[in-house]
């Protein structure tokens, strides 16, 4: 699995691991990756398998190799960065989730459009259709800022393989069971508008989410691709503000020698 990193060698900085979506690429997830580079984070922003390749590639695909893939980076990542926080979007949201579910030594995790369910109704229709038809034509990006939706630097393949689709699906019901036990800090933004993940996957995500310290962002003018439509700048805001917060160093507060309970010197 290729990734794009701050290779800055500090390892008392906090760091994000983020993890862009199904069919998607690093660049997606490039707006809240410099900024969180620019607040001190070292950053990780993957490849998951069978993605930058082929849609071959992806087809081979599935689930269990983008959380064993994920798998390797986040531990390296934990091993060298104490304070590493999750961010996903879409699919990767659902992949941070997972990860957060299992490890409790991640900082925080923020999910950007994670779905839950998807369309109910779709979920029969796919683990059929993928005997008889394979591939199927890449929709457009769900993107509402004209300008954003005709950048050139993207690469997803034009072909969408069902099986791979059939893969998160199928994983989805699972990941439901497992929201319980993020008890980390998370972060939920859905959007209104979103034509890929219903608003009300988001709205779930956050009900069923384990811990008590969880922010929501319901954003208004946007379609799915939240990290480059219309409220970027509020994605990347939140998404920052949240990083500092959660990863901020716990201050030790012992009482100093002779300092007496009414207010005494203490250390900070």
């Amino acid at each position: 699995m290729r990734d794009e990193r701050d290779t800055t060698p500090k390892q008392s900085l906090p760091a994000a691991l983020l993890i862009h979506g199904f069919n998607g690429e690093p660049i997606d997830m490039a707006d809240p990756a410099r900024h969180l580079g620019a607040l001190g984070f070292a950053t990780v922003t993957p490849t998951l398998p069978g993605h930058g390749t082929t849609a071959r590639d992806l087809a081979r695909t599935g689930w269990d190799d983008w959380v064993a893939a994920l798998w390797m980076t986040a531990r390296e990542l934990l091993e060298h960065h104490p304070r590493t926080i999750l961010v996903g979007h879409s699919m990767g949201a659902a992949l941070a989730l997972h990860l957060a579910a299992h490890e409790p030594r991640f900082a925080g995790v923020a999910a950007l459009c994670p779905p839950l369910r998807l369309w109910p109704a779709e979920v029969p229709v796919v683990a059929l259709a993928r005997h008889v038809v394979p591939y199927i034509p890449t929709a457009p990006e769900d993107i509402r800022d004209h300008a954003a939706r005709l950048g050139k630097d993207r690469k997803a393949y034009s072909w969408t393989p069902l099986q791979a689709v059939h893969s998160l699906m199928r994983a989805l019901p699972s990941l439901r069971a497992e929201l319980v036990n993020v008890r980390c800090p998370a972060l939920v933004v859905c959007a209104r508008h979103d034509h890929v993940v219903p608003v009300r996957d988001g709205l779930a995500v956050f009900a069923l989410l384990g811990g008590a310290d969880k922010e929501l962002v319901v954003l208004e003018r946007s379609y799915h691709v939240v990290t480059k439509d219309l409220e970027r700048a509020i994605v990347r805001e939140r998404v920052g503000a949240f990083a500092q917060r959660v990863t901020a160093p716990r201050v030790s507060r012992a009482r100093e020698p002779g300092a007496d309970a009414a207010g005494g010197p203490h250390s900070a």
